[in-house]
């Protein structure tokens, strides 16, 4: 698509200050936690900021059971969750000092939410969250030197100055895809679904990863049994490439290489993987977890990848790459 946008009031950059970030390195007070999320399968970390507050949160699955954040006093943290975490595990949140160990409050919220079958689509019915758990995990804490990428960033966003810039830049680029929906759903309701415009094309990318070739990888994630999420992903795919490409090369480069420092520096990027020494292109990239081979799912995919091109030019989503990914095998072209 063509870029209307030259130089834009956005920021993409979600290094956490030093002083928090010291806080779970090998030798700060929360190190401990670090292990703790490394050693239990089922959990992650999500780390980051934006231009009002920073955060260390933990994920199992989709699901951020967790959240610490800073205070004025650097001896106290705070931590905090959704309503539904807080009252199954009052013990958990709240403030507490930065030397104090609650490893066993969160495996007895760990324990409570295993019990609870209400959970099971955030992790154990071994769908998305489950399959999301295991790409950040195994391209990030638990990456060696040999992956062929590193995980940067997850959910991850640009910012803008104000919601009258978001409004102005994201919100006309969306109205842009949503109109495509529509038109989609009108040319074939029975083949790809009606009142299309009607699916949500969220701002948040599934991961922002970076190889060793110097390629920041956009990554969109499916589930094989979401068939209408994998033909219908060019829209939410081209989203997020329009709106990072708007972002400077030179900036989005220190960004990234500033996250992957932080990250190594901390132990949630393997620190020996090799970095490359600058960024040379952006590539989308679409990875399903255990693919349906009888699925007409990539038939459509490419048709609607043909409609899109149609519509926004040839060059659309021209470098998209195509991967299936199961536990067995790691990552397959598709």
């Amino acid at each position: 698509m063509i870029n209307h946008y030259n130089k834009l009031p956005v920021y993409y950059n979600r290094t956490i200050s030093p002083e928090t970030s010291k806080l779970i390195e090998p030798d700060g007070a929360l190190s401990w936690l670090c292990k703790f999320v490394k050693n239990h399968k089922e959990l992650d970390f999500l780390i980051g900021r934006n231009n009002a507050i920073e955060w260390i949160s933990v994920y199992r699955g989709l699901a951020r059971i967790f959240t610490i954040r800073p205070t004025k006093d650097p001896d106290i943290i705070e931590i905090i969750a959704n309503d539904r975490y807080r009252k199954m595990s009052d013990f958990l949140y709240g403030t507490r000092s930065v030397y104090e160990n609650f490893e066993k409050d969160i495996g007895r919220l760990i324990d409570k939410i295993e019990h609870d079958y209400k959970f099971d689509r955030y992790y154990k019915n071994i769908k998305e969250g489950f399959f999301q758990n295991e790409l950040s995990r195994r391209y990030g804490i638990c990456s060696t030197t040999y992956e062929d990428f590193v995980i940067i960033d997850k959910e991850a966003v640009i910012g803008y100055s104000n919601q009258n810039e978001k409004d102005m830049i994201f919100g006309e680029i969306q109205k842009q895809y949503k109109q495509l929906q529509k038109e989609i759903s009108i040319l074939n309701p029975g083949r790809y679904g009606r009142n299309l415009e009607k699916k949500a094309i969220g701002n948040e990318l599934d991961f922002l990863a970076l190889d060793k070739l110097g390629n920041v990888l956009l990554i969109e994630y499916k589930h094989g049994t979401n068939t209408s999420g994998i033909y219908l992903s060019p829209m939410q795919i081209g989203l997020y490439y329009d709106i990072f490409t708007t972002y400077p090369l030179k900036e989005l480069q220190h960004a990234v290489f500033d996250m992957l420092n932080q990250k190594q520096k901390i132990g949630l990027i393997n620190p020996d993987w090799s970095k490359p020494e600058g960024i040379r292109e952006i590539i989308p990239v679409l990875i399903i977890s255990e693919f349906n081979y009888r699925s007409s799912a990539k038939e459509k995919l490419n048709e609607i990848l043909g409609i899109t091109r149609n519509k926004f030019g040839s060059g659309f989503l021209k470098n998209l790459q195509i991967f299936n990914y199961t536990l067995q095998n790691g990552l397959t072209p598709l």
